[in-house]
């Protein structure tokens, strides 16, 4: 009995000192009449509990105590002073996380670079002879716009001006915030989304460095390095490359005891922290297409950064293989499409298939992101919170567990920003984040949010259905065809081990001429035998395909294309752009590789544009639809770069504003040929003296990729047109004994024919284009032959992506104009090709021990009336003409289906509740798709006109 009077007493004292405490050291001691402060010991009684999104407690008891909790569990003892909340019908839940709020500006918006009709051809206003825009440096410590690793928003925002109660709404308590300008964006925040200035908002202050793939030269008139997709490649690459020599200079330096240290400023110590061994800052990854995040892996493997996260685009579906990866995590917007409500019938016939499949596919990427990634956490940037809720619902309805669906905005990106001990759950000890709902599930409709609780102080909504402004919707039905369809035309056809072409009429492209009713044995993608009869030679199991008088010729090989290139071909900035590569933007998933295919073309020649003296590495492709970007490369070919000469280097066209940029004459463009040459031979020099004395140097992108070019390692294909630049730029490349592979264009190389013969450079031109502009009044269509007579290595491109569809019927106009035979007319289109681009030794004619890369025709080849019935690459099948019918007629049919689909929804809600966001981005592109649309050609007027690129 005294024993219970003892802890009576003992708890009636325990809650007056705890009070009086309060009341002394209060600095805010209430007036009579005000609401005291919260004594901050809150008991929440007889709701569901929702601990972790696999645990919850069942008419529990959640204790917070100080803005943290105490205890959650099932049945147990409340101290007296603690408040208690009736919750009985009512769940609570952990506080959700937004990993990824751009903020920063009041359009803070996801990097979108597919829905530009044009990049302008502008140049920087000052060209000092190197690879960086001098007059950025106050801009950027690393003399580059939009490289500026040392911010940190919390440096550069008032974080109290910011009203989060919208967030709140809707179940929200903190969130990274995540800058959206630059491409090295630098660091945020993670804070507490409350309005209250008083309190701390910051949960941490660094939570990632932000780098983003976005081309910020754009912004500026006349636009400055970089303004190309390439181009930020290359600059996120120096600057690491910088970083990495920062580093072994302090580590030189300590071990030999210098005199003055290396500087380091601190942009260069952020990006220090994110290199092992340090790794003390994660790296994250926006790269604003869905191909483009295998690029942010390997430039992240390069440079050892193992805390890599991905922001997704949203058009992963297109190719789950290829964008997302079990060993990174992912942050998933829900910025979905809404249908538009066209008012007659034919506008829906511009509505294309792939507009539909996005608009379709997006509620079920989220299912496929959890099941392809190493985790996905949600973010709410790209629509306001209410857009988010509905169309989590929609991801739900498609396939994706609630259970993940909660982890996606709790504990998966509490560990991403490295708040894990703090908030994510409602276990001991964590911050009294949460939010609690009418009823038992959060993921309905409506949701009624009683109350959002940050650091446990309340903020409180009314349960009014009306107050949350949230429309009444319903769930999509799962539709898991339309992904499987579209993988569906991907690959080869067929991928034979041993196939026999029996009874063909073969043009060898080589001395035998064309052989009449012949056979070539085909084993593992290499030709195996070439002759008649060759059946009876034949093991089980090999395909025989019937020839029945067809025409089987080489591959057509395009040595002059743009196509399949993402985010721009220019990097149209500088007067000497070696370092960017077209490589690293191939588009593998183009419609032109399928269309060209279907002309006969196996392999092509990506060029960077011809709006600098010296562009970009070139990349030649193998046409293997369906492959990778990685997995199209022509592995074999030599690497090779892209010149230019004439009117485009010296902005002759580009308008009054273009007028600083160097070189602007025909005769300052060979003294910058000049310059570039001897700084690469001076880079060498200086390179091996630090090596020799073991001292660490800075690799320069651009000067190493001249000087592989003096040492013979790259080619040159150089656009071209008049006779006299030819001449000069020739004697030039052969100053430092530099033999040029290609002349591109040379609609003039008639004129010195033999002086291209004696150069040993190869001419590809045009079979029968002239006077598109001032420089080129004097091309002939026969052209081509007399170089050919002349002793020229002949080819005819096609600088087009839709002219590269009939190339066969290019070579056919050598026979027309220049009575070449038809024979050395086809060459023009498969053999010389090949030897222009180092490749003859493995495609280009049919020769036993060459890949089998074949086109089959229904007639000659230069028959306007041939149709390519089959492309072979490798030996597989990648083109049928009966297969490519049948996969045409399926798109009909699905794209029917989902227009009836949409049509349906679009009836069932009157769509007045989509948000003005999500109706524009129905008709917005990705990149992949964007980039297909605008074709690129030389002799394009239109470049100039719009602003487009000069190619």
């Amino acid at each position: 009995m005294i024993s219970s009077h003892k802890k009576i007493l003992i708890s009636w004292f325990a809650t007056l000192y705890l009070f009086c405490a309060q009341v002394i050291y209060s600095e805010n001691f209430p007036f009579p009449g005000e609401r005291p402060p919260d004594p901050g010991f809150h008991a929440f009684v007889g709701g569901d509990i929702q601990v972790t999104p696999d645990r919850r407690i069942k008419s529990g008891i959640l204790l917070i105590r100080d803005g943290k909790i105490e205890k959650a569990g099932k049945s147990f003892e409340i101290p007296s002073y603690y408040r208690e909340w009736n919750c009985s019908g009512k769940t609570i839940y952990p506080g959700l996380i937004d990993p990824y709020l751009l903020s920063g500006k009041e359009d803070s918006a996801l990097l979108s670079l597919g829905h530009e009709q044009t990049v302008l051809n502008n140049s920087n206003l000052s060209f000092f002879g190197l690879p960086k825009n001098s007059d950025q440096n106050s801009v950027s410590k690393f003399g580059i716009s939009g490289v500026h690793p040392e911010r940190n928003l919390v440096d550069s925002m008032n974080l109290k001006e910011k009203s989060w109660k919208e967030f709140r709404k809707y179940g929200f308590t903190s969130a990274h915030l995540a800058s959206s300008e630059g491409i090295f964006r630098g660091t945020g925040p993670c804070i507490l989304l409350h309005d209250n200035s008083e309190q701390e908002r910051i949960l941490k202050n660094e939570v990632a460095q932000l780098i983003a793939f976005d081309p910020v030269g754009r912004e500026s008139s006349p636009s400055v390095y970089p303004n190309s997709l390439m181009g930020v490649l290359s600059v996120i690459r120096q600057t690491f490359l910088k970083v990495q020599h920062a580093q072994e200079t302090l580590t030189f330096e300590k071990r030999n005891k210098v005199g003055k240290p290396l500087h380091i400023h601190s942009g260069m110590q952020s990006l220090i922290k994110t290199i092992r061994p340090k790794n003390k800052t994660s790296t994250w990854f926006e790269s604003g297409s869905m191909l483009m995040h295998r690029k942010a892996i390997e430039i992240a493997t390069d440079f050892n950064l193992n805390k890599v996260v991905l922001i997704l685009t949203g058009d992963e579906w297109r190719r789950p293989d290829l964008a997302i990866s079990k060993h990174h995590d992912c942050i998933l917007p829900l910025n979905f499409a809404a249908i538009p409500n066209l008012p007659r019938d034919d506008d829906w016939e511009q509505i294309s298939l792939d507009q539909l499949r996005a608009w379709n596919n997006a509620p079920a990427l989220a299912n496929l992101v959890l099941k392809k990634s190493k985790s996905f956490s949600f973010t709410t940037s790209g629509c306001n919170p209410g857009e988010f809720h509905k169309n989590i619902l929609k991801c739900i309805a498609n396939g994706l567990p609630e259970e993940e669906a909660l982890a996606s905005l709790t504990i998966n990106p509490a560990e991403l920003c490295g708040i894990s001990n703090l908030g994510g759950t409602l276990e001991n000890g964590k911050l009294a984040n949460f939010f609690i709902v009418e009823g038992s599930n959060y993921f309905v409709d409506s949701p009624q949010i009683h109350s959002t609780w940050i650091k446990g102080i309340p903020d409180k909504f009314s349960l009014r259905k009306d107050s949350l402004n949230l429309p009444q919707i319903s769930a999509p039905k799962k539709n898991s065809q339309t992904v499987d369809l579209q993988r569906k035309v991907k690959g080869p056809v067929k991928d034979p081990v041993l196939v026999l072409f029996q009874n063909f009429h073969l043009w060898t492209s080589e001395m035998e001429g064309i052989l009449r009713n012949h056979d070539i044995l085909v084993e593992n993608g290499q030709i195996k035998a070439i002759g008649q009869n060759l059946a009876a030679e034949l093991t089980k199991g090999a395909e025989i395909i019937k020839g029945k008088g067809k025409h089987l010729t080489p591959g057509i090989i395009d040595c002059h294309s743009h196509a399949m290139i993402l985010g721009g071909v220019n990097e149209s900035t500088l007067p000497s752009t070696a370092m960017v590569s077209i490589s690293d933007v191939i588009n593998s998933e183009s419609i032109n590789i399928e269309r060209q295919l279907a002309g006969g073309v196996t392999t092509c020649n990506l060029l960077h544009g011809s709006a600098n003296p010296i562009g970009g590495q070139n990349a030649v492709i193998k046409l293997r639809m369906g492959a990778s970007p990685e997995e199209l490369f022509f592995k074999a070919a030599p690497a090779g770069i892209k010149f230019a000469l004439g009117e485009n280097v010296k902005q002759a066209n580009w308008g009054d504003k273009y007028k600083t940029r160097f070189p602007q004459s025909r005769m300052g463009v060979k003294a910058f040929f000049e310059n570039r040459f001897n700084a690469a031979l001076s880079y060498r020099d200086k390179r091996e003296k630090l090596i020799g004395e073991g001292k660490p140097h800075l690799r320069d992108l651009e000067l190493e990729t001249i000087l592989e070019i003096i040492e013979g390692k790259r080619l040159i294909h150089c656009h071209s047109y008049r006779q006299d630049e030819i001449l000069v730029f020739l004697r030039t490349m052969e100053s430092f004994g530099v033999r040029v592979a290609s002349l591109q264009h040379v609609l003039e190389g008639y004129k010195v024919a033999d002086e291209i013969a004696r150069h040993g450079a190869g001419a590809s031109t045009f079979s029968d284009w002239w006077a598109y502009k001032f420089e080129v009044y004097d091309a002939i269509p026969y052209a081509g032959a007399m170089m050919h007579e002349r002793g020229c290595v002949v080819s005819f491109n096609s600088d087009s992506p839709d002219h590269a569809r009939r190339l066969n019927l290019e070579a056919a106009k050598a026979v027309k104009y220049g009575s070449l035979s038809e024979e050395d007319a086809l060459k023009f289109v498969t053999l010389n090709p090949a030897i222009q681009l180092g490749i003859d030794s493995k495609v280009g004619s049919l020769k036993i021990g060459k890949d089998a890369d074949f086109a089959i025709w229904t007639a000659s080849p230069l028959d306007y009336r041939a149709v390519c019935d089959q492309t072979w690459i490798d030996g597989k099948l990648y083109h049928d003409i009966r297969h490519a019918r049948k996969r045409d007629q399926q798109r009909k049919e699905e794209r029917e289906n989902l227009l009836a689909k949409a049509k349906k929804q679009l009836g069932e809600s009157n769509n007045k509740e989509a948000t003005e966001s999500a109706k524009q981005k129905f008709f917005r592109l990705s990149l992949e798709v964007a980039c297909d649309l605008y074709t690129h050609s030389c002799r394009s007027h239109d470049c100039l006109k719009q602003g487009g690129n000069l190619k």
